[in-house]
């Protein structure tokens, strides 16, 4: 039974009203309903639904967080290198007995099907001047591939490089994490290009969750009388969205023992790159990142280092 249907027949108890404007008041989110007596019985149901399902005391825990980390502090007095055998060198030409060593052992882990692709494709094309996923942007290469195109045939190329070395039927699922406004193109695109080379159900699609809108002073945001305005919950959300969408049981399911997590616009990436695989399974590190050095020191970019024993990527707007 759909909210609409109740609210058009069961009308909401006086008493739970009073019960919900309680609980609102008490974490100073009341103005919420100061159109309610406006609205229609379906509209009510549907805005008491929509409260129902917000944690009042998690969010102004969020808030407060947000705000206490949203201070402009320079972080250089905290900041140190990390560890010199934290640290490895990709970019030898040609490659070091090390690099060498590593590909093959992540290729053998490609080979075994032991790894994943995690794909962050939640945005769109906006500031490119489209409308549509940017995974779908036309990024100018003679082929007229989009991004979605080149990071598929990498990943078909690396199945085969795999087999090539390993033998075996290699399979590197593919999850693709889309948003509200992206899932149903990016689908569309991925079944009309034949999901350029690879099988379709090693491609799995799932939806980024959304949270409570807030300004700042920690207010719930209206969308309209009657709906609480909703956004993305960033690329840190990938966790829940990971459990909620399934796939955290597809890859137990699958033997999944490593995943790639990377977000489309990025054009250079090399998907599962074998030897960042390879040298993060050798180290048996529970999380890798894989970087470029910077031009210059003055070069405006972020900083992966320490921060009072913490590793973490520093922005350069906070050095």
């Amino acid at each position: 039974i759909n909210a609409e249907y109740m609210g058009s027949f069961y009308p909401i108890m006086s008493n739970e009203i009073e019960a919900l404007r309680t609980k609102l008041t008490k974490y100073g989110q009341d103005h919420v309903l100061n159109f309610f007596e406006k609205l229609s019985d379906s509209e009510k149901a549907h805005l008491v639904s929509e409260l129902r399902g917000i944690d009042l005391e998690q969010f102004e825990k969020d808030y407060h967080r947000a705000m206490a980390t949203s201070e402009e502090i320079k972080l250089d007095q905290f900041m140190a290198p990390l560890p010199e055998d934290n640290i490895a060198n990709a970019t030898a030409n040609p490659p070091t007995e090390h690099m060498a060593r590593w590909r093959s052992k992540g290729l053998e882990l490609i080979a075994q099907s032991k790894v994943a692709c995690i794909l962050l494709a939640g945005g769109q094309g906006t500031r490119l001047g489209s409308s549509d996923p940017k995974g779908m942007y036309n990024v100018g290469l003679a082929s007229g591939w989009t991004l979605f195109h080149v990071q598929a045939l990498r990943i078909v190329r690396l199945q085969q490089l795999a087999k090539e070395a390993h033998g075996g039927d290699p399979v590197i699922p593919w999850y693709i994490m889309t948003s509200d406004s992206t899932q149903e193109p990016t689908i569309a695109f991925f079944e009309n290009h034949n999901y350029f080379g690879l099988r379709k159900e090693n491609v799995k699609f799932f939806p980024q969750l959304s949270v409570p809108a807030m300004d700042f002073n920690g207010k719930l945001i209206l969308s309209t009388p009657s709906s609480i305005s909703r956004s993305p919950d960033g690329n840190g959300g990938l966790y829940s969205s990971l459990a909620s969408g399934g796939i955290l049981d597809d890859m137990a399911a699958r033997g999944v023992e490593h995943t790639h997590v990377y977000c489309v616009d990025n054009i250079l990436v090399r998907v599962c790159d074998p030897v960042f695989l390879g040298y993060c399974a050798e180290k048996g590190a529970p999380a890798g990142a894989l970087v470029v050095a910077k031009a210059a020191p003055d070069e405006k970019v972020g900083v992966v280092c320490k921060v009072k024993d913490t590793y973490q990527v520093v922005e350069y707007s906070e050095i």
